[in-house]
């Protein structure tokens, strides 16, 4: 899970100087919606996050999929020929060599005009925006030496399964890391307590036998996650779902909890709420190293899909 927002120590000031915005690419200042949009309203919207690198999306196909997923819960229609090439055009006028890909999808105003919490099933026209910004590369101490976390166990997002605009726990729960000296604030929930994800970040951890995840249906399970379990069995590693309790971190022994996200890839926890955690540098330099692998795989692919449109 990444929001690609400044604080979390990856995103860069180079301000995007154009924007895709319903399909035609304008100055940030033209990309402006109604005070009437559902996505203002309500919060009704839904957004994704992907590494660019070279001017290429990371891990397209699992971003997309998953925002379609979403849009289709809510009843937004999303058309996703369009979208892509109004993506690739993008990407040719904003070329970086490291990035962030925002992609938001809002409600739109209401058919017909007005207000309601519900809007008719037929004549929707969501906004599309997405926009490009340059990010640098991680810093060294989060490469080498890790990060200090917290948890919050008063805090959550609603429909916690969608990655909905409506961010507004994860941006207090970012705040409250950043007021503690710390990089990441893990929410916290179910009895016993454990571990759901973080504020931009989903959430790892490894035992010793096995690599451990939440269950899915508490939270947003990340793009980056996915890969990273797919990499781990690839490595002959042991994966399950699971609650992660605090019990299980303050019990001692081999504990190595990572998060993943997609500007962050993967990243160890040197501490949390001020209890070190275990590092074991080889399995994150492998995962690193596998996870490179699957998004070098999937900038090819979208490479050779641009080849084929043109």
């Amino acid at each position: 899970m990444s929001d690609g927002a400044p604080g979390h120590g990856l995103s860069g000031d180079a301000p995007p100087d154009v924007v895709l915005f319903d399909g035609r690419l304008v100055p940030p200042e033209q990309a402006r919606v109604s005070a009437f949009d559902r996505g203002l309203l309500y919060g009704e919207s839904l957004f994704e996050t992907l590494k660019v690198v070279a001017g290429a999306p990371c891990l397209w196909q699992p971003h997309l999929g998953r925002l379609m997923d979403a849009c289709a819960e809510l009843g937004l229609p999303l058309d996703v020929v369009a979208l892509e090439e109004g993506v690739r055009r993008l990407l040719r006028a904003r070329p970086v060599s490291l990035g962030a890909l925002r992609i938001q999808v809002t409600g739109g105003e209401r058919p017909g005009g007005g207000r309601g919490l519900t809007a008719p099933a037929t004549g929707r026209r969501p906004r599309v925006i997405a926009s490009v910004t340059a990010v640098p590369p991680q810093p060294l101490h989060v490469i080498d030496r890790g990060v200090d976390v917290v948890t919050a166990a008063d805090l959550g997002r609603s429909l916690p399964w969608l990655k909905s605009g409506s961010y507004l726990a994860s941006v207090a729960a970012k705040m409250r890391a950043e007021n503690a000296g710390a990089f990441e604030c893990l929410f916290v929930g179910g009895e016993p307590p454990g571990l759901l994800e973080g504020s931009f970040s989903n959430v790892l951890v490894w035992d010793g036998v096995r690599l451990a995840s939440s269950p899915a249906h508490s939270r947003l399970v990340g793009v980056t996650e996915r890969a990273v379990v797919q990499v781990a069995r690839t490595m002959g590693m042991l994966t399950e779902e699971r609650p992660l309790t605090l019990d299980e971190l303050w019990a001692g022994g081999m504990r190595v909890v990572l998060l993943t996200g997609s500007l962050l890839g993967v990243c160890p926890c040197a501490a949390v709420d001020g209890r070190r955690m275990a590092s074991a540098e080889a399995i994150v330099d492998g995962l690193r190293h596998g996870l490179h692998g699957h998004e070098a795989a999937s900038r090819a692919a979208w490479e050779r899909g641009g080849e084929r449109g043109s």
